[in-house]
């Protein structure tokens, strides 16, 4: 009995993911449809359809406001309406979409490879002073936000701001007792090398990055995964799966972390102390405490 209810609920998981995506899917058809209609351009964006997309109508704006930002312009994209703008200077961006109800910009402000606010903006003019201001000042997101009060900072955005990030991640982390990595991260978080590298989750398997915004830089960094989630980093036909099962077998139900790098590079496994220790065997002699932005700053620093 117990097979076959787990049976019955994993065929209903599997139908509700099949309704889900196909609702997902006439969403974003319908959502594109109306971007398409020279209709919804004339009501809502006009600006947008006369200058024949948004980083060009962005790009008008800057002009008049003689701010030396630009949009980037993607010419492979003319074929569908350029709904999209990306605006860069050094270490921050910004990304702007449209609404498709109503006329807003939704535009999000990056710094270091960390989405630290957003907002939404209601005319293309306040839009193009806000960017501005965000690419060419050298301000908090707070100070920011105060500026435009309808920007709207991220939870993590004063983490960030102070340089905390790394502290403020571990924490996060550590929040959620409920988490079968919750044993691991609790050492890992007081270890002197571990703990002072950026932690991130994904697929249930604990991560650590030489930098703290995205992309990150896990090379060679050890990742950490709870047993019962192994599927996810080692394919079960492999010797080093069997290996990992049967460990997990003659251990009854001691909580077994399984350490890899390289997403599928197996590296051991053993309790959460024990697979800190491999961690740390297996970290390179010069790894130091991450630094503040992407992996290509690592690579300026070297």
């Amino acid at each position: 009995m117990p097979n076959l209810i787990s049976k019955t609920k994993i065929q209903k998981t599997l139908i509700l993911g099949v309704y889900m995506r196909i609702w997902k899917e006439k969403v974003l058809k319908s959502y594109f449809q109306k971007l398409q209609s020279n209709r919804f351009y004339r009501k809502f964006y006009p600006e947008i359809k006369k200058a024949g997309g948004l980083p060009n109508a962005l790009n008008l704006e800057f002009e008049k406001i003689n701010s030396t930002c630009r949009a980037a312009i993607d010419d492979s994209s003319g074929r569908l309406p350029v709904i999209y703008a990306r605006v860069q200077s050094d270490n921050k961006f910004s990304q702007i979409y449209i609404a498709a109800e109503k006329k807003l910009y939704l535009s999000d402000f990056w710094r270091d490879g960390v989405c630290l606010a957003q907002a939404n903006i209601g005319n293309i003019t306040d839009l193009a002073k806000t960017i501005d201001y965000w690419l060419k000042e050298n301000v908090s997101t707070q100070e920011f936000s105060l500026k435009y009060p309808f920007v709207e900072p991220n939870e993590k955005a004063k983490a960030f701001d102070n340089h905390n990030e790394v502290e403020y991640a571990w924490n996060c982390l550590l929040g959620d007792g409920k988490s079968p990595l919750a044993e691991f991260i609790q050492l890992a978080s007081n270890d002197e090398i571990l703990g002072k590298l950026f932690p991130f989750t994904s697929l249930y398997t604990l991560c650590f990055s030489r930098c703290t915004g995205f992309p990150f830089d896990s090379e060679e960094l050890p990742n950490i995964t709870p047993i019962a989630y192994i599927h996810w980093v080692l394919p079960k036909d492999t010797v080093e799966y069997a290996s990992v099962k049967h460990y997990a077998d003659t251990h009854g139900k001691a909580k077994i972390f399984v350490v890899t790098k390289n997403k599928n590079q197996y590296l051991g496994e053993g309790t959460a102390r024990e697979a800190l220790s491999i961690a740390r065997n297996n970290l390179a002699a010069n790894t130091g405490p991450a630094i503040k932005g992407i992996k290509a700053e690592i690579n300026r620093q070297l």
